[in-house]
């Protein structure tokens, strides 16, 4: 009944209970951001903002830029390893409220205590944490129209409000979004990047736009997909697929058109390449020797978890596959991935769980089992319908299709360990296609029993 109600609610207001509803999920988000379990790598993150007070405030570029021989080794080498705009939206946050480079923490010291850590300067205060986790909170509450957005042209509007709704209340992406990381500005600019791929697909599918705007997309696409690659280096997987289905577009509209599209996209590609650098002053002079200093970095960082954590180790590919299978439907929400953080941040746990800002909480292992499973089999419906219409020939959906194909390839080579974080990108696909496979249902349901009422 309650589903019945919210859609003639939606029919008879249309646009304004979209509106409406998208922000109430948006301000359910922003609500919730400073009850989330502080995480240490918060700590770090808050600590690389330094940069911030050097570019924007201090005009001190040379502490930013590369050196063979760096003033500050573990700064220099955050600044290859991680993404670069977090930090700086980091930075402008405690700017504006209020605080200054010499009010920010050292970085959290996963080799030493809980208590040690603290008392050496390596805990932000409460009100910093406050500040620094807006940014995040903002990007994720920012992310629900661009969700809905996307299910609307996808599957319609009762695909958009199941989708919207579940990634609002996603105890997973609660958790990592609200948090002073990388994740929350990825997640946005990624679905940004896919969303405009989509748009401007539809257009040269035949729904039509005039060239001016279609120009807008190509320079708007390129700024996104450079921002989500700034965000976190692993949004060069929304990026790839957004620039990979326009280009197997061009190629079928070659002798209609591809060929402009062709060099729009290389203009947007482009830009798309400036953005990044610009926001990347550490790559400046040689990027091509620092981005294979990054691999190299990854790669370390990747090999010295494996050793510190041998039980979280995947076997091999069947490994890994199961490991997927299970953060998409029954792993419950984790809150670290250190043994013994438990000891530590268990009250605030506690009662974030019981608060009603965590999101969906399953609770029960049976339970657990019985809606994890029914969201992974939404998600395979909506799979599904995606490889469907992608054979019918409806080629502006090929940005989705090619997102989600990319980045579950990208998480089984990637990641040897299972750490719920690193899935972080396949969750907003999740509500996408759990949105698409529960619409679906509704439909299909429905379809029925009119069918029966006029037999």
């Amino acid at each position: 009944m309650g589903i019945v109600r919210a859609i003639n609610v939606r029919r008879k207001w249309g646009r304004g209970a979209d509106i409406l509803w998208v922000f109430a999920l948006m301000l359910y988000i922003l609500i919730g951001a400073s009850a989330v379990p502080f995480h240490g790598d918060e700590s770090t993150l808050i600590m690389m903002s330094r940069d911030y007070h050097y570019q924007f405030l201090a005009g001190d570029w040379a502490q930013v830029f590369y050196q063979e021989v760096p003033a500050n080794a573990t700064e220099q080498h955050l600044r290859l390893l991680n993404g670069t705009l977090p930090k700086y939206l980091i930075g402008l946050a405690w700017h504006l409220g209020g605080y200054t480079v010499d009010d920010l923490n050292d970085q959290w010291l996963w080799g030493a205590d809980w208590d040690w850590n603290i008392r050496d300067g390596h805990m932000p205060s409460e009100g910093l944490l406050r500040a620094a986790r807006w940014p995040a909170a903002l990007l994720m509450a920012l992310s629900v129209p661009v969700v809905f957005a996307l299910a609307r042209r996808w599957t319609g509007w009762l695909a958009a409000y199941l989708a919207s709704f579940l990634f609002a209340t996603h105890p997973v992406i609660l958790i990592q979004a609200r948090r002073a990381y990388m994740e929350s500005p990825l997640l946005f600019f990624s679905l940004l990047t896919i969303w405009l791929a989509v748009w401007w697909a539809g257009c040269l599918a035949g729904e039509g736009a005039p060239v001016w705007r279609q120009r807008g997309a190509a320079l708007a696409l390129g700024l996104s997909a450079g921002l989500a690659v700034a965000s976190k280096h692993s949004g060069v997987m929304p990026a790839a697929a957004a620039y990979l289905s326009l280009a197997i577009i061009a190629v079928r509209l070659y002798r209609s058109g591809g060929g402009r599209l062709a060099i729009a996209l290389g203009i947007s590609a482009v830009v798309a390449g400036l953005v990044f650098l610009a926001l990347t002053p550490a790559w400046w002079g040689d990027p091509l020797a620092r981005l294979a200093q990054t691999i190299g970095l990854r790669a370390e960082l990747l090999s010295e978890q494996v050793a510190a954590f041998p039980d979280a180790i995947y076997s091999g590919l069947p490994d890994r596959i199961a490991g997927l299978l299970r953060q998409l439907s029954v792993a419950p929400p984790a809150y670290y991935e250190v043994p013994g953080w438990e000891d530590y941040i268990a009250g605030p746990i506690e009662a974030y769980r019981a608060s009603p800002w965590a999101g969906i909480q399953y609770g029960t292992t049976a339970l657990t089992v019985v809606l994890g499973g029914g969201l992974f089999a939404l998600v395979l419906l909506g799979g599904g319908r995606l490889v469907r219409e992608f054979r019918a020939g409806d080629f502006a959906i090929l940005p989705i299709a090619l997102w989600v194909l990319l980045t579950v390839l990208f998480v089984l080579v990637t990641i040897p360990l299972g750490w719920q974080r690193y899935y972080m990108p396949l969750y907003p696909a999740e509500t996408l296609l759990a949105g698409a496979g529960g619409a679906w249902i509704y439909r299909a349901a429905t379809a029925r029993a009119s069918a029966r009422r006029v037999s």
